[in-house]
């Protein structure tokens, strides 16, 4: 209750503790109502004319997905694809509320109009403006507002993680298990929105070491005898740690399933002498060295039989060998016993989690109706949505995808958050420099935001995939944190002002908050509504159309209507053509290769159907069939039975416009934002 004690050193204090009776209550409810109305707000602008904007090449897909997964009844976790809970919710939505762009983005838009909310969560650990604040700025900041509108899972991540973060401050607050459980549900749900819910586990880790270093080691070492440091800690853990159990700590299973590189045998020999300095960790009447032992054994014959496919396997031998040393280490102390009476509820979280990740990571299809038949296989299914989902990942994200230049992807990166998210970041900077500066020092909620803030500026430029703006949500939201104490901090020091009649600090204070206000929601109506695909727009990726495609697809709607006989639509030339257009019956479309004439040759091209994007997903809500034509003597086969629709590279259309001989309405278009110009010809008679 360190945060809350600290909160109420004014009289803007926090909303629990700090009075009692009729008057605070109704404070708690003015506040309330407050973040609600934030929240409201929120939703309103997320929802205004949601499907607007043509959709990216990343809606697009996704999209196109989702209806085939509810043609087919088929669903398999592909990475490139992200985590499955927006397909699986868009499926539903789809089925009851038809296909479309605004429906696409539902789920974002309402999760992104509720995240405001979140704010109420850290009521016992920020002051009553501050709280505000933090709603307000989850609720208009640039970023947050326009990837609430678009159908990407990076909204559903960052929200799910903050949700996360909140449940487990009111866990500490309240000692109440049932906030465990739903911080276990929420982050589950993070997981399964996609894969970066780790890289939000590892700033959380980074972030909680600097508390710890900070809270722990800086600030309670005491300068002793000669200048030796000592460190403040209770007698029962001095007493039975040492070298050892650090040495225990750094060579277990996992620390040598991750580093292939090192000389497995070397590994092996300093695990085994890690594991026999286990003794000098264990107190003489420990009942657990044999359990450690036992682990550590079966985890390196795993390692020499089995190799680096089963990391699971060794986190698990490390969870258990640990848990016996924490116990014993803990045995007797005021720590150990509350570690005793939690065990039931963190065990339980923990099947929670397991429960609803594996539910939403479950392939469909098939594969899940035959466990009916027979239950066993349920089991196969759980070990391939767990494991498989996760070696399928880490092979993308750890692998090819991470060769990129790090300082061009730094140089964006920075771009975007000047972009979509500059206030936030102005403001989240003061803010944490000045809670960590001020009397009393920091608070730790204040602090752990700014330091998990720091840690997605430096990780994101590593891990991103292509230079999404996107990302730059993930940064915006724990930034948001110290941002609300900088504003609260100026709205406090104008109202003192006010008070005591002092007119220039008051003008500055009124002139730093609407200029913060002016330039947020400027740049919100900016990026989201009067130029949402503009090149000048830095929160635009290039794969969004540039031109609106509605017109055109409204002529092709009328003109595809009661056509038979033949494909309605018509790709041409080799950057649209396919090989195989029943390779795009389930995503991911990839080309074919095979042996042939003794060699190894690819068979089939299909990978241009990505270059078709967002087409394919308005085609596929209409139920249009397409073919392909590569060169002009396919084209001319193709047109002894015309298509109504015919799509071309701008380059090519003389080609196409000669071949067809008129009777078409052409219609240009932009797939991307700085060009891929391409033509729609549009059978004119069948058009009306």
């Amino acid at each position: 209750m360190a945060d809350a004690a600290a909160a109420s050193a004014d009289d803007d204090g926090p909303v629990t503790g700090d009075g009692s009776g009729t008057e605070s209550e109704s404070a708690d409810r003015s506040l309330l109502g407050a973040v609600l109305a934030c929240s409201l707000l929120a939703t309103a602008l997320r929802l205004l004319d949601l499907g607007a904007r043509t959709a990216h090449w990343d809606e697009g897909r996704h999209g196109y997905a989702v209806l085939r997964y509810g043609a087919t009844g088929v669903w398999e976790y592909r990475p490139i694809l992200h985590g499955p809970l927006l397909a699986h919710a868009n499926r539903l939505l789809f089925d009851v509320l038809g296909a479309g762009d605004a429906v696409a983005r539902l789920l974002p838009a309402l999760l992104g109009g509720m995240l405001p909310l979140a704010a109420w969560l850290f009521r016992e650990r920020l002051r009553r403006s501050e709280v505000l604040s933090l709603a307000a700025l989850l609720a208009v900041n640039p970023a947050l507002l326009y990837y609430s509108r678009f159908a990407r899972s990076d909204l559903l991540v960052a929200t799910f993680a903050f949700v996360t973060v909140g449940l487990l401050v009111r866990l500490l607050d309240t000692r109440d298990p049932g906030y465990l459980y739903a911080a276990s549900v929420s982050f589950a749900l993070a997981v399964a929105s996609k894969e970066n819910a780790l890289v939000y586990l590892a700033c959380w880790l980074g972030a909680g070491a600097l508390l710890v270093d900070h809270r722990l080691f800086w600030k309670r070492w005491s300068l002793v005898g000669d200048g030796d440091r000592r460190l403040a800690a209770p007698d029962w853990f001095r007493d039975r740690i040492d070298e050892a159990v650090l040495l225990f700590a750094v060579l277990n299973p996992v620390v040598v399933a991750l580093l292939p590189g090192v000389g497995r045998f070397a590994v092996i020999v300093l695990l085994l002498v890690a594991l026999r300095c286990a003794l000098w960790v264990v107190p003489d009447e420990g009942e657990a060295f044999p359990a450690i032992v036992g682990v550590g054994v079966a985890a390196l014959s795993i390692l020499v039989l089995v190799g680096d496919g089963v990391v699971a396997t060794y986190a698990v031998a490390w969870l258990v060998a640990g848990a016996y040393v924490l116990g014993v280490l803990l045995r007797g102390s005021a720590a150990g016993r509350t570690l005793s009476l939690w065990r039931g509820p963190v065990l339980f979280s923990g099947v929670v989690f397991t429960v609803v990740v594996a539910a939403l990571y479950l392939p469909r299809g098939q594969s899940l109706d035959a466990v009916a038949g027979d239950p066993l296989l349920l089991a196969d299914l759980v070990e391939q949505a767990l494991f498989g989902s996760w070696t399928a990942a880490s092979e993308l994200w750890f692998g090819s995808v991470q060769d990129q230049s790090l300082l061009p992807y730094t140089t964006f990166f920075l771009r975007t958050l000047l972009a979509g998210a500059a206030v936030t970041v102005v403001f989240g900077i003061a803010g944490f420099l000045l809670d960590r500066y001020r009397d009393g020092g920091s608070r730790d909620l204040v602090a752990f935001c700014g330091y998990w803030g720091l840690a997605s500026v430096l990780v994101y430029p590593v891990v991103m995939y292509g230079m999404g703006p996107w990302h730059a949500v993930h940064v915006a939201v724990p930034l948001a944190m110290p941002a609300a104490v900088a504003l609260s901090l100026v709205y406090r020091w104008g109202r003192d002002a006010v008070t005591d009649r002092r007119t220039v600090p008051a003008a500055l204070a009124v002139l730093v908050l609407t200029g913060a206000a002016g330039t947020a929601v400027g740049a919100a109506v900016t990026t989201s509504y009067h130029s949402p695909a503009s090149p000048d727009n830095g929160l635009v990726q290039s794969g969004q159309p540039g031109t609106d495609l509605d017109p055109a697809l409204a002529q092709v709607s009328a003109a595809t209507a009661g056509h038979g006989g033949g494909p309605d639509v018509l790709y041409y030339g080799a950057y649209f053509a396919m090989d195989d257009e029943s390779a795009a019956d389930r995503l991911p479309v990839t080309d074919e290769y095979g042996w042939r004439n003794d060699s190894y040759r690819q068979l089939a091209r299909n990978e241009a159907w990505y270059n078709r994007l967002p087409l394919p997903w308005y085609f596929e809500q209409q139920g249009l069939e397409t073919a392909s034509a590569r060169n002009a003597t396919a084209l001319r086969a193709a047109l002894t039975s015309p298509p109504p629709v015919i799509v071309a590279r701008a380059v090519h259309r003389d080609t196409v416009a000669r071949e067809l001989g008129g009777g078409y309405e052409q219609y240009d278009l932009q797939l991307t934002v700085n060009g891929t110009d391409t033509v729609v010809f549009v059978n004119a008679s069948t058009g009306r």
